[in-house]
């Protein structure tokens, strides 16, 4: 209920999807180990080349893609933190060599950019005007906005800048343009 969230804040679950991620969380507090430490992170709405095909970017690309109509939950009435994926593996690479004195850290990995669906859906079809959408109700297992406070990585990384949504997308959508992976899908 507020944003954006930071690591330190008490999560409350509104799917089994963000259940499984606390459940993580807490095994790992309760592993006495005193030699291993633990770093949990956070991933936020991951996007960009190779992206998973059930992610909402991918997955309005290939419905343009097979003519398909594409749904859009509550009239695209919702907030995503969207974060280009080589943002996430430049953090994780850095967090390989990250030294920490914590028995267990967390990191939210994410863009810190609250976006809203409908006007990423509107930038992406203004390039697709023959695109098929078909608007359903919202579904009661998603969650309205995800929105992540990033300061902790970007310090104690020293991560510069995370990827604009307009970069990324644009990216994102010239590479699926010429792959041929999800024509199958």
């Amino acid at each position: 209920k507020k944003y954006p969230v930071k690591e330190q804040y008490n999560l409350m679950p509104k799917n089994i999807y963000g259940l499984s991620k606390k459940f993580n969380e807490e095994m790992i507090k309760l592993n006495q180990s005193e030699k291993t430490k633990y770093i949990g992170l956070r991933f936020f709405t991951v996007y960009g080349e190779w992206g998973r095909p059930d992610m909402f970017i991918i997955k309005l690309l290939n419905s343009i893609r097979k003519r398909k109509i594409f749904y859009w939950n509550n009239d695209g009435n919702h907030y995503r933190d969207f974060t280009y994926i080589k943002d996430i593996t430049k953090a994780c690479y850095s967090l390989f060599k990250y030294k920490t004195k914590q028995k267990h850290i967390i990191f939210n990995i994410c863009a810190g950019q609250k976006v809203n669906i409908k006007k990423l859906t509107s930038s992406i079809i203004k390039k697709y005007p023959n695109t098929k959408i078909k608007k359903i109700p919202a579904n009661r297992a998603d969650v309205y906005q995800t929105f992540g406070n990033n300061k902790k990585i970007v310090k104690e990384l020293k991560i510069r800048k995370f990827t604009k949504i307009d970069q990324g997308l644009k990216k994102t959508i010239n590479w699926f343009k010429i792959s041929k992976v999800y024509k199958l899908i």
